[in-house]
């Protein structure tokens, strides 16, 4: 017969309160859609010679989900 272990049984219920409370209190974020980048416009000069350049798209860390690409619901 198979034995009942309590500490795991204790161990599994905290998890499953603690990760679907965490799932429910989640949302994706808006900012950067989930991906935890975002896409930004760095300017760089075109040439040594010429005052003209172009703007180059650079991805970087979103600040609103700190990279992570969800945001937690705020209680109203």
């Amino acid at each position: 017969m198979h034995k009942v272990d309590p500490i795991q049984i204790m161990l599994s219920d905290i998890f499953d309160k603690v990760f679907y409370k965490l799932a429910s209190n989640v949302k994706k974020c808006p900012d950067c859609d989930g991906d935890g980048e975002v896409e930004i416009e760095v300017p760089r000069p075109h040439n040594v010679n010429r005052d003209i350049g172009v703007l180059d798209a650079k991805k970087v860390q979103c600040e609103t989900c700190d990279g992570y690409g969800k945001v937690e619901i705020e209680d109203e």
